[in-house]
């Protein structure tokens, strides 16, 4: 648990500075530039060492370990604007940071990590409706059309860590082989459909139904598909836990919204003066 914890806070650092570096790509260079290489590397290694975390705790577990990111992503973009956080993003912070502790003394035996042909089928199904989905949307124009892409970037996000699982302990089996393609092809297309949401929306509204999905989706399929267990005793304390530290996440979504006013500030993120200074 410790070791799997860990790697969760470690994916989690990894993440958060990758949503600041993303969230300025996208503003400053669109959605193909050397910085984008950056955060796929950074989300690369985020990745592997979330499946260490999938492998050695629940999902709900690993899910609300990496929800981290969004303090580390606060931290970094307050650092970047040279802003302060505000009192209610420290209270944010400690209730993430709180409720992850309560879910992990909480949490029981991590469930199987095998799947089957129909996970399988369910899972290509699932990312062929999500493609379909966010092509279509993404020729809606105005701020609906943005939150929705939010929401399908939150479920797709949601699909890796959840293809993910077999991972843990592989096998030579044709379904666990054809996971490994999947678990790619749902994270592209979250990176895709954010990066989209993010440049028609705020911040704020783009990365609030991507943490609310892809935290509780994959923990709700630990218990209920691969039978992830609580604690005896443990069920309320586990669920005050999650709805705290996600609470916790929503909140803080919106701490790096501050990077959209680089531009009227005039300060260059990556080196951190003003350009009035160059």
């Amino acid at each position: 648990m410790i070791i799997g914890l860990g790697a969760a806070l470690a994916a989690a650092v990894l993440f958060g500075v990758g949503a600041v570096v993303q969230a300025v790509a996208v503003r400053r260079h669109g959605l193909i530039s050397p910085m984008i290489a950056v955060v796929v590397a950074l989300y690369l290694v985020g990745w592997l060492l979330h499946v260490v975390a999938i492998a050695l705790t629940p999902l709900y577990v690993a899910q609300v370990g990496t929800a981290v990111s969004l303090a580390i992503t606060a931290l970094v973009a307050a650092w970047v604007v040279g802003e302060p956080l505000s009192r209610l993003h420290w209270f944010a912070i400690a209730a993430q940071v709180g409720g992850l502790a309560v879910l992990a003394l909480s949490a029981g035996d991590v469930g199987h990590h095998d799947v089957d042909a129909i996970h399988v089928v369910v899972l290509y199904a699932g990312l062929v409706v999500l493609l379909v989905a966010g092509i279509v949307t993404v020729r809606r124009t105005g701020p609906r059309g943005g939150v929705l892409l939010g929401v399908l970037a939150g479920l797709a996000y949601a699909g890796s860590p959840i293809a993910s699982r077999p991972l843990a302990e592989p096998t030579l089996d044709p379904a666990t082989a054809a996971t490994l393609l999947v678990i790619g092809l749902y994270g592209l297309l979250g990176f895709w459909l954010y990066s989209v949401a993010m440049n028609r929306i705020t911040v704020t509204a783009a990365t609030a139904p991507v943490v609310l999905l892809q935290t509780l989706v994959p923990a709700a399929v630990g218990v209920l598909v691969f039978s992830d267990e609580v604690r005896a005793g443990w069920w309320p304390a586990a669920v005050v836990g999650m709805l705290v530290s996600t609470t916790g996440a929503l909140v803080l979504c919106g701490a790096d919204g501050r990077l959209e006013h680089l531009e009227e500030m005039g300060r260059d993120p990556m080196v951190g003066w003003s350009h009035d200074q160059r």
